[in-house]
């Protein structure tokens, strides 16, 4: 593992455990390299603030805790302490030197001779002392098993299933080393270890996985239907590999079967006869993925998620089977398992995929009169409280106040039904709106490249966020940036055009409005002075701004709202001007008739406005982590403006927005004189300062 420094924003004592550097970080939470008062090196996990902010999350972590101390010491990194008591919750496992079997592989080469019998034993050793605690690893992989000088260790055993729970919209594990049951959604016992097993000994004979690489859902639909390329794999070896990656579970040897058949000359022969079985586990048939020579369908890569599903219903919210069927989607067959539904045409169907759609007359809940908006305790700001109730209440009440107001609920993986539903489900219960930010369009915010097919996936899945909401109220924020990094411009390379951009929007919009009355949508009007009014009318007019419901501005600015609502006035002038005459300019004088669009503005980040350094910086970036700056207006339709239909929250407050360099060297912002987290990570101090900037101050 490569040890890097620590951050100004990591602590530097866990416990009685001092702290030393980073060793990683993952799903769970950042690995350090900890010393006990003896002198020992130790691994100290600390769990994420998304995570332990949930209250039972500390109820199961200290059952897992519990099993994996369960574990033998034999080929593993053992549990050696945990407190789940502690202000942030902590796992302490043996330190092991030495380069991960992922890094060493791409490193030096494949494995070959002894040292590949010798991990596959060392490997096959561990599962049987995980198995035999009544632990299933569930994400074992390459880079989970450590080469130290005393041999091959099993790290990370048995947490997984906790990250699962916590991950709704995320995988859990690596796709390429996920068993076909993880794939399908079903329970995972330990011989979906046996199959990752399988994967892992076959990547360091052959240096690649055994289904390939690529998207996601490709990766996914080869391990369910395709029979795995095992390169550098021969004679007993080959056949205890082969075995192991058998479609199912039952076929497959336990790890005592493994250990047997590789203390003996030939492995194959000490294998037991596996029970008649299907060939895949499955609930539904999946075509085979696009063949090698063609360009595959994908979806933007995104986190694991766990696979071990207590309900049916739970089990249809994961994103494995999702991601399977996006491929299926785009390769224009049909979507059942992305959205499940019956034969009814989509054009009438209702929020859950039976019987007809609504034919309401469609209505902008936000026109509505004593609209109230609903959403989650914002959970990184409500484990923030919590870990500062005790020590610093004051702060932890500024918090506690922060976390209550209701936010935009991000829209931005490949799996989201049970966040839709959650949300919309709650919120009619509540008597409230809940507002989604839709930020999932290939290369729509970073003019990223984007694959063949992926544009097609997208769409899909905005069809199944439109049948999940129905005929009941929710508000859309669809894709900040989409109109500012517009492809064909001097500002976004990306291959396409502004007509390519305009008609994906429009088909977006169109998709979440027809049949759903209850349903607004509001494309992006970017802010004040960039990239300039009449280039956003332009743009709006050719996304369909006349089908959506209006656009939203400052997602990305600091701006007061006096000043984004004058802009937002006069951008929405400048577009019935521009559709009125038909022209490219809009005139100060011009006579905008009287159909205006209507617009929101973001105002959980501009209380006190926009920020204006008074150091001279090579590049300010203003818009990266301004200092001084508070959450402002409370998200409400009482604006007093006609077209300014509600001030929303749409950006996070506590939300870093990355490394900022301000054009100078090394990571650590000038302004502020420390290394800031990565964009989008939470940041506890920047937060706190926002909160107490907040104009109004909260209350």
């Amino acid at each position: 593992m490569t040890l890097e420094a620590l951050r100004d924003a990591d602590p530097r004592q866990v416990g009685r455990y001092a702290l030393l550097g980073r060793l990683g970080e993952g799903g769970m939470g950042v690995v350090y390299l900890g010393e006990e008062p003896g002198g020992t090196r130790v691994a100290v996990k600390l769990i994420h603030a998304r995570m332990d902010a949930d209250p039972d999350f500390r109820r199961r972590f200290a059952r897992e805790v519990a099993a994996a101390r369960r574990v033998a010491r034999f080929c593993t990194a053992p549990v050696l302490d945990a407190d789940v008591h502690a202000d942030v919750a902590y796992l302490v496992t043996e330190y092991v030197e030495g380069p991960s079997l992922d890094d060493a592989v791409r490193d030096s080469g494949p494995l070959k001779g002894s040292a590949l019998d010798g991990l596959a034993a060392a490997m096959a050793m561990a599962l049987r002392a995980i198995h035999g605690a009544g632990v299933v690893h569930r994400d074992l992989k390459p880079s989970n098993v450590l080469l130290s000088q005393v041999g091959p260790k099993v790290i990370d055993f048995g947490i997984a299933r906790l990250a699962e729970s916590e991950m709704s919209s995320a995988i859990v594990g690596t796709p390429s080393y996920m068993s076909p049951e993880q794939v399908a959604g079903s329970r995972v016992g330990p011989a979906s270890d046996i199959f990752s097993w399988g994967c892992t000994v076959a990547f360091a004979a052959g240096g690649l996985p055994p289904f390939g690489s690529g998207s996601v859902p490709t990766v996914l639909l080869r391990i369910v239907n395709e029979a795995p390329e095992l390169r550098g794999l021969s004679g007993p070896l080959l056949d205890l590999v082969t075995a192991s990656l058998a479609k199912s579970p039952a076929a497959r040897p336990t790890a005592q079967d493994l250990m047997d058949a590789l203390s003996t000359a030939t492995p194959s022969a000490a294998l037991p006869t596996p029970p008649p079985s299907p060939a895949t586990v499955t609930p539904a048939p999946l075509p085979p993925s696009p063949p090698a020579a063609g360009t595959p369908a994908t979806v933007p890569p995104s986190p694991p998620e766990g696979t071990d599903a207590p309900t049916a219903g739970k089990r249809r919210t994961r994103l494995l089977a999702a991601a399977a069927a996006v491929v299926v989607a785009a390769a224009g067959v049909t979507t059942a398992l992305l959205w499940p539904h019956d034969d009814t045409p989509a054009s009438t169907r209702t929020a859950t995929g039976t019987g007809p759609a609504s034919t309401a007359t469609p209505r902008n809940p936000l026109r509505e009169n004593g609209v109230t908006f609903w959403s989650e305790k914002e959970k990184a700001a409500a484990r923030q409280a919590a870990v500062w109730r005790k020590d610093r209440p004051a702060d932890a009440a500024l918090m506690e106040r922060l976390a209550a107001v209701p936010h935009a609920i991000r829209l931005n993986q490949p799996e989201v039904r049970a966040t839709v539903e959650t949300a919309v489900t709650a919120a009619q219960e509540a008597g409230g709106v809940p507002v989604f930010l839709v930020n999932y369009m290939p290369g729509g915010g970073d003019c990223s490249s984007v694959g063949a097919g992926e544009m097609q996936v997208y769409q899909q899945w905005v069809k199944g966020v439109a049948r999940q909401i129905g005929d009941r109220k929710a508000v859309i924020i669809l894709e900040p940036s989409s109109l500012v990094n517009l492809p064909g411009t001097k500002d976004c390379t990306l291959a396409g055009t502004a007509e390519q951009r305009y008609r994906d929007l429009r088909e977006a919009v169109q998709s979440l409005k027809t049949g759903h009355p209850g349903t607004a949508v509001y494309l992006d009007g970017s802010q004040d002075l960039y990239p300039g009014t009449e280039v956003m009318a332009q743009r709006l007019i050719g996304a369909g701004i006349d089908r959506a419901d209006g656009f939203f501005v400052n997602t990305a600015a600091f701006q007061a709202t006096p000043k984004a609502v004058e802009y937002g006035k006069s951008l929405s002038a400048c577009i019935a001007v521009m559709r009125r005459t038909g022209g490219a300019t809009c005139p100060k004088d011009a006579d905008p008739g009287g159909d205006l669009p209507h617009f929101v503005v973001d105002t959980a980040r501009n209380g006190q406005g926009s920020w204006s350094p008074t150091k001279k910086y090579k590049d300010p970036q203003t818009w990266c982590n301004p200092p001084g700056r508070g959450v402002g207006e409370r998200p409400t339709t009482d604006t007093g403006e006609e077209l300014a239909d509600a001030y929303l929250w749409i950006t996070r407050a506590g939300s870093s927005g990355g490394r900022c360099r301000r054009g100078t060297n090394g990571d650590k912002d000038p302004e502020r004189g420390v290394v800031a987290p990565e964009s989008g990570e939470w940041w506890a101090d920047l937060a706190l300062e926002r909160a107490k900037n907040a104009r109004p101050p909260l209350r």
